[in-house]
């Protein structure tokens, strides 16, 4: 996820994770290479429709510039049981 490089974008972020009490296997802030842009990224364990619930709410998020979702095969192989 590609968000402003602001304090309150990053609790907001972090806000939506905590409410949809999704478990977390990895999280990393990085800078994104562009003047006030950070790179969000993080490994849910979930399936496919609640990491697309999740990704519709950042993509409502003021400071949100870009979202996007990677799925593994272990995350459809998990889905299924």
């Amino acid at each position: 996820m590609l968000l402003d490089d602001a304090l309150v974008t990053l609790n907001r972020a972090f806000g939506v994770l905590r409410r949809r009490n999704v478990p977390i296997e990895g999280l990393a802030l990085h800078p994104s290479g562009t003047a006030g842009v950070s790179r969000l990224t993080f490994v849910l364990k979930a399936d496919a429709a609640t990491a697309d619930r999740v990704a519709q709410q950042f993509h409502k998020m003021i400071g949100v510039r870009s979202v996007m979702v990677l799925a593994n095969e272990d995350s459809t192989t998990e889905a299924k049981r």
